[in-house]
């Protein structure tokens, strides 16, 4: 993943690399770039301990991307020894 993430400021601007940068940016690379702001923000919720946030944050994904809640559910099975 690029170091340089876009925000939104970047990709409304109206100059003629914005409208390049938009251009490049596919679906899926969206939809990855979005599916890992949700984990980090269910982490950054779970290491706080606010379950309210971490529920809004699965039910969000749940209807984003099903999968995601998957995931989620991994961060608290316990590893094979």
């Amino acid at each position: 993943m690029s170091p340089f993430i876009l925000s939104d400021a970047d990709l409304a601007t109206k100059t003629d690399l914005a409208a390049l940068r938009r251009a490049r940016i596919t679906v899926a690379d969206a939809h990855d770039d979005y599916a890992a702001t949700l984990i980090d923000d269910y982490l950054a919720a779970r290491s706080g301990g606010r379950v309210d946030q971490m529920a809004l944050i699965r039910d969000h994904a749940a209807a984003f991307d099903p999968q995601l809640v998957d995931e989620f559910d991994g961060f608290d099975y316990p590893a094979a020894a």
